[in-house]
């Protein structure tokens, strides 16, 4: 038979299955770290989008208006489009000067609708014939666009 002998004074068991207080820290700092770098990424992305959301906007109302100056070249030539108070509504058998009225309405309605209320927005038109139309967001410009009517 075999000889039981009693045990002696053993070091007790250390059990590896939880985790540090330093290996948990560790972990937190890590994922703060990481969470600050994704959203640091989130908003430059959405500023970056919203940019490009007014370049966007701004372009197709200024090729808008572009068009509307071409069609009424009577207009641009009396050199109605430089009047910002002459907004007016057209909408049938309209002269040159009301159309002109109606297309910087609309231009300036579709101005702070589209790009928003911060937009400011200006049509110059000098001798030769050479027209600016211009948006800005916030005192920026956003387009500055140079055309020949």
């Amino acid at each position: 038979m075999a000889e039981i002998r009693p045990r002696r004074n053993a070091a007790p068991m250390r059990h590896d299955a939880g985790t540090s207080l330093i290996e948990s820290l560790t972990a937190l700092a890590v994922f703060t770290i990481g969470s600050a770098c994704h959203s640091t990424w989130t908003m430059q992305s959405m500023a970056t989008h919203a940019r490009a959301s007014r370049l966007m906007a701004a372009t197709t109302i200024v090729v808008s208006l572009e068009a509307r100056m071409r069609a009424n070249a009577a207009g641009v030539t009396a050199g109605h489009y430089d009047d910002d108070q002459n907004m007016m509504r057209c909408s049938n058998g309209c002269d040159a000067r009301e159309r002109a009225g109606d297309d910087l309405r609309l231009f300036h309605d579709a101005v702070v609708r589209h790009v928003g209320p911060a937009a400011s927005a200006q049509v110059a038109c000098q001798a030769g014939p050479v027209c600016i139309i211009s948006i800005g967001w916030l005192d920026r410009a956003i387009v500055d666009w140079t055309f020949h009517p």
